[in-house]
């Protein structure tokens, strides 16, 4: 029975060769789109939940209460809360210290390489799953001079012979001193949000900072092991109440525990510290695209095959009189589609592994077939199913309805209730392209806005130095040499950089605080005297720091900042603390966004101390970019000769903030386009069929007068007021969820009107072309043969 079905598919669907083509050309598409994103998917949902401890570690973050009860969430915690709660709760198996990480220069002998790196101490290699190849992982705790470096880090070092030079060898870091090699560590796998190449021991760390023995300090991340099969809702009230019991202020701050894993798609909080998106809103966005491609190519599988069904009534009629059940003609076309579906599916697989480079390339990611992972084969084996049922279901049913005596009479004629079905698939396919162009516009545009705003504060053609110990020391050489050099503007310090300020404090006490404002944190900038001007910050009121002054008496704050401790229209003079110490305010510089946009702009602290600045930051003449690259080169080879010079543009650091959202409007253009190209490949085919199926009218309508024209517009009208209704339909959806999208930004753009009158226009533009092709080619044919069809 089943060979005979194969038998039969295989010859109507060569029969219908434009129907075939269609069905195989889009559902290929869809399906190596799909595959594509959902490997993506996958991928990112299995980010850090390789640790064979995955359901034990959780990081320690701060929530603390803000003006009318909102709870800000931050990632710092204290070393103190961390050891203590070791000490005093058996829940707490032990912590592990994570200090942030940094790209610096590492010298071996007369080899440097740069490469990222941070601070642990032995328990995170012990209880995250990284592979220790040499070395004792102890060391990093025991001795102050161990580092432990990755295993491509040592390849660099020392090549092939890395297992056996490595361990003892000394290793300098130019901002850290000097080390010895203790431990080789296997490279993190693509699965792993951290990347380091290196790690030095927190005690070390702790030993140069001793300020990281305040329990008001929280100048580091932390996370704890807890004991298995814990539930977290017994051990946070109790470090909470630790926590509460060594810092001051009546307002405490509280504790939240946040499994290590979900922090990568889950890390952005509501105001009372739920869990509320984060990465994980672009992995939705993404599986409901790539769902939605799979649905549109369905559509016209199911509108071609019911189109096609009255052309197979004989047919139908003859195996119903000979005794066919309604089961057996299910079979049959279930056998037919999955034939389709299993050809599309091949094709779809070779363009999957064909694209899978560039896609790799776009997302930043290591995406590809791994034939011994279950969860591969398994999700597979699901788009093939559900692409099948959903492509067979109603058309089975359609065909396999035919009445036997009216199939075999040629009076197989669709019902009305098929039509309207039909055309309602019609509309929804064209409301779902229409949804992710309209998307893909207003991305694309807060995406160009981000990249365009003006954010106060110059951006363009500064590069930032970090600065160490011995840039630190030859700093007024290193600039005077570069004010003196041709192409250079400006030369300043600053750190962090002024677009990105994790530094922050709730210290700052003026006149009138209120018991609501006790926590609110203030973002610290150490800077140079021309600072303003360097970065083109107007000076709002007063001055900035003068030249020469090792300033510890007066402050600098920004206008946010001066509204927020509401000192007047003239805050000059006025009296604040900062950590204790009185200061007046000399100066008021004018806002500039000093954190990503999704936040709004942070009150700031700006203190003189060039010293701690962190990076050094020299404005080049936009117009003479090459010359003074060359310029910066010439002086650190001749000021700095032994030091390896590294430098990053700061707009690329701030484009860097939105890569995800840069990501997102790349990927909606291309599912975008490639949906419209679907629906119109499902119109191509209906066209196709209407016209056919109207041959003789067409040819008795020319006969009697009527135009080209006239015949194009009688074809076309149908579709274009399907297309116009889901034009209504997709609009206020779009605008919806663009809406809510837009929502996380703290700035963002208006939806602009544009956006819709241009996806509906260019929808109905590509729809003209398909529709139009076919029905001047029917209007032109010869009425004498179409008045011979039958």
């Amino acid at each position: 029975m089943f060979r005979n079905y194969l038998k039969t598919a295989w010859r109507n669907l060569l029969k219908n060769k434009v129907y075939f083509l269609i069905n195989t050309v889009g559902l290929s598409i869809a399906i190596a789109v799909s595959v594509l994103m959902l490997l993506w998917v996958f991928d990112e949902y299995s980010m850090n939940k390789y640790h064979e401890k995955d359901d034990q570690l959780y990081l320690v973050k701060r929530t603390i209460p803000l003006e009318d009860g909102i709870l800000d969430v931050y990632a710092g915690i204290s070393y103190p809360l961390l050891n203590a709660a070791k000490e005093k709760f058996p829940e707490v198996e032990d912590y592990i210290t994570l200090g942030a990480t940094f790209e610096d220069n590492l010298r071996i002998g007369d080899t440097d390489f740069r490469a990222p790196g941070a601070f642990t101490n032995a328990a995170f290699f012990k209880h995250f799953t990284v592979p220790i190849l040499l070395g004792n992982v102890n060391d990093l705790d025991d001795k102050p001079e161990s580092i432990a470096i990755s295993e491509s880090l040592a390849k660099r070092f020392w090549g092939e012979e890395w297992a056996t030079k490595a361990l003892g060898s000394p290793v300098h870091i130019y901002d850290n001193g000097d080390y010895a090699v203790a431990m080789v560590y296997a490279d993190f796998p693509s699965q792993s949000s951290i990347q380091n190449d290196f790690y030095y021991g927190f005690n070390r760390h702790l030993s140069q900072n001793d300020w990281l023995l305040e329990w008001g300090n929280n100048g580091m991340q932390g996370a704890f092991l807890l004991r298995e099969g814990l539930d977290i809702a017994q051990v946070v009230p109790k470090v909470e109440a630790l926590f509460r019991e060594n810092i001051s202020g009546e307002f405490k701050e509280g504790i939240l525990l946040q499994k290590f894993s979900d922090n990568y798609l889950h890390n952005q909080f509501d105001e009372r510290a739920q869990v509320s998106g984060g990465r994980i809103e672009y992995v939705r966005i993404f599986t409901w695209a790539a769902i939605f491609l799979l649905v549109i190519s369905c559509i016209n599988f199911i509108n071609l095959s019911t189109a096609y069904a009255t052309k197979r009534a004989s047919e139908i009629g003859v195996r119903k009189a000979i005794g066919a059940k309604k089961n057996m003609l299910i079979g049959q076309f279930f056998t037919e589609t999955s034939l389709i579906t299993a050809t599309s599916f091949l094709a779809g697989i070779v363009i999957t592994l064909l694209l899978l480079p560039f896609v790799n390339v776009l997302t930043n990611k290591n995406l590809g077939f791994d034939i011994s992972e279950p969860q591969l084969w398994l999700t597979l084996l699901g788009v093939f199913l559900l692409t099948t049922f959903l492509s067979a279901v109603y058309p089975s049913f359609i065909i396999s309805s035919f009445k036997p005596v009216a199939a075999l009479k040629g009076l197989g004629k669709e019902q009305k209730s098929t039509t309207s079905f039909r055309k309602g698939l019609v509309v929804l396919q064209f409301s779902l392209a229409l949804l992710l162009i309209i998307s893909a516009l207003v991305i694309q545009k807060q995406v160009d806005f981000v990249n365009q705003k003006d954010l106060g504060i110059a951006k363009n053609h500064i590069i930032s130095i970090h600065q160490d110990e011995v840039l630190t020391q030859k700093y007024e050489a290193l600039k005077n040499e570069l004010m003196a050099s041709e192409g250079i503007a400006d030369v300043t310090l600053v750190g962090p950089s002024p677009l990105s300020t994790p530094a922050s404090s709730s210290g700052v006490s003026w006149p009138g605080k209120t018991q609501e404002q006790e926590n609110i944190e203030f973002a610290l900038l150490w800077t140079a005297h021309n600072f303003p001007e360097a970065f083109e910050i107007p000076v709002k009121h007063g001055t900035y720091y003068r030249e020469g002054t090792q300033d510890t008496l007066n402050l600098v704050v920004n206008y946010t900042a001066a509204q927020l401790m509401d000192l007047g229209d003239n805050p000059i003079g006025k009296t604040v603390q900062l950590w204790g110490s009185q200061r007046h305010i000399i100066g008021v510089v004018e806002d500039f966004h000093n954190r990503s946009l999704f936040e709004p702009i942070q009150p700031t602290v700006f203190l003189l101390d060039p010293n701690d600045a962190g990076e050094m930051m020299i404005k080049l003449d936009g117009n003479q970019t090459k010359t003074a690259l060359a310029s910066v080169h010439a002086v650190f080879d001749k000021v700095l000769p032994d030091n390896p010079l590294h430098y990053d543009f700061l707009d690329e650091e701030y484009a860097a903030n939105y890569n995800a959202e840069i990501l997102t409007g790349t990927l909606a253009r291309y599912f975008a386009l490639i949906s419209v190209l679907l629906s119109c490949l499902g119109l191509f085919g209906l066209a196709a069929f209407t016209a056919k199926e109207r041959t003789k009218e067409i040819g008795i309508r020319k006969v009697l007068g009527a135009s080209v024209q006239n015949i194009t517009v009688l074809v076309s009208k149908d579709f274009f007021k399907l297309i116009a209704i889901a034009i209504l339909i997709a609009s206020p959806l779009a605008y919806y969820f663009m809406s809510n999208w837009l929502n996380g930004f703290a700035y963002s753009i208006n939806i602009p009107m544009f956006a819709f009158v241009l996806a509906g226009g260019l929808t109905l533009f590509v729809a003209l072309l398909t529709i139009g092709f076919q029905s001047i080619k029917s209007a032109t044919a010869n009425p004498v043969k179409s008045l011979r069809t039958e």
